[in-house]
């Protein structure tokens, strides 16, 4: 099979689009899992995933993969590797509240049919849809109302089950703490553990993202509300990545201890260790500093399509920092040092090897922003 190497492309870049052939063995039998690695080595190998593997995941506990709209190298992304993916969970759906008790999605029109077949069919119906859903519109009185009232729980329980059989849905992605910044945590997690129950008696799946944790004082989401979801919860999709936003700092997407100290603050005990899906990262983060070191704006998010660019038209220096287990790309131009942190195989290897000590499973975020032999590591 020849896959072509692209993002979303335009008609004229989709003829000059080069069709690359697979290779006949992973990218670890290839020996490109290294931390001292060239950066000729990634523009020459970046594409090449392993024809074979494609279809065989090698990774033991559950992997989620998202897929967005707006990055629709995804969804091409999602079929080629369909057996690789134990959930994909497309990010099309909103939910809102028109009236009392009564609840509909909206984002349906992004919803496409043949894709969730294509999908499903190339698992061999193993691969289960799983939409992202949260809340949009909400008005207080929405929210009083939502957590004050049983038949509200229920009249929205019925409208995502209703959808979910329309749709051919396996169940859910619920994204919440987050969104409402741990308001009424209380009524949430009420809210959440009756919708899991609702579903549940019909056979679907309910999966709840779940913030990390920084500050002792800033849990969104902490152990006991953990320990209250976890017999009620499928998994937990735990946003492990985009350590920037929380700590404002200029360094790694997701250093590995802070990896680790989050898996290991919510359970010890294997059986819901499994339901955690540790996060990871496809997409990377540019800083631009001044003389000074001080970061010039906010940073860049930056995709597998720029990172490429960026190696090839760019003098660039890769450095491995052990601390973290990250890579960094380093720029000093113009009285400005830019510093680039996009995954490599060897800091995804690092991660997915934490994720089997631990016991824990994988949620990557997204689909579309990775490069092709990234999915060898599966």
């Amino acid at each position: 099979m020849l896959f072509i190497v692209s993002s979303t492309l335009t008609s004229d870049e989709k003829k000059k689009a080069k069709k690359v052939k697979p290779a006949a063995v992973s990218v670890e039998e290839r020996g490109l899992v290294k931390n001292e690695i060239e950066l000729d080595e990634i523009i020459k190998n970046h594409a090449i995933y392993c024809d074979k593997c494609k279809n065989m995941k090698t990774f033991e506990n559950k992997v989620l993969g998202y897929v967005t709209p707006w990055n629709a190298r995804g969804y091409d992304v999602a079929k080629v590797f369909a057996n690789k993916f134990d959930f994909i969970s497309p990010v099309w759906l909103q939910i809102q509240r028109v009236g009392p008790k009564n609840y509909q999605l909206s984002g349906t029109h992004d919803i496409d049919m043949k894709w969730i077949k294509n999908v499903k069919k190339k698992s061999n119906q193993s691969s289960l849809l799983v939409p992202r859903i949260l809340f949009e519109k909400l008005k207080m009185e929405d929210l009083h109302a939502l957590f004050n009232n049983e038949e509200e729980i229920d009249s929205l329980a019925k409208m995502l089950l209703s959808k979910s059989l329309d749709f051919q849905f396996n169940g859910f992605v619920l994204e919440i703490y987050m969104q409402l910044s741990g308001y009424g945590k209380n009524n949430i997690n009420h809210l959440v553990s009756d919708l899991a129950k609702a579903l549940h008696k019909h056979n679907k799946l309910l999966i709840l993202v779940i913030p990390p944790i920084m500050k002792k004082n800033e849990k969104l989401f902490d152990k006991r509300d953990f320990d209250l979801l976890k017999d009620d919860i499928d998994c937990f999709s735990l946003m492990t990545y985009d350590y920037y936003s929380h700590s404002r700092l200029i360094g790694p997407n997701a250093p590995i201890d802070w990896v680790r100290e989050n898996i290991e603050y919510f359970t010890d005990e294997p059986l819901y260790r499994q339901k955690i899906l540790l996060g990871l990262n496809f997409y990377g983060m540019k800083f631009v500093t001044n003389s000074k070191g001080e970061s010039r704006s906010e940073p860049e998010p930056i995709l597998g399509k720029d990172y490429i660019k960026l190696i090839k038209n760019n003098k660039l220096n890769l450095k491995w920092e052990n601390k973290y287990k990250e890579h960094i790309l380093i720029s000093n131009e113009n009285n400005q040092k830019t510093f680039i942190f996009y995954p490599t195989l060897s800091s995804l290897h690092s991660r997915i090897e934490l994720a089997k000590e631990l016991g824990t499973g994988l949620s990557i975020w997204e689909l579309g922003q990775g490069l092709d032999y990234f999915y060898d590591l599966l």
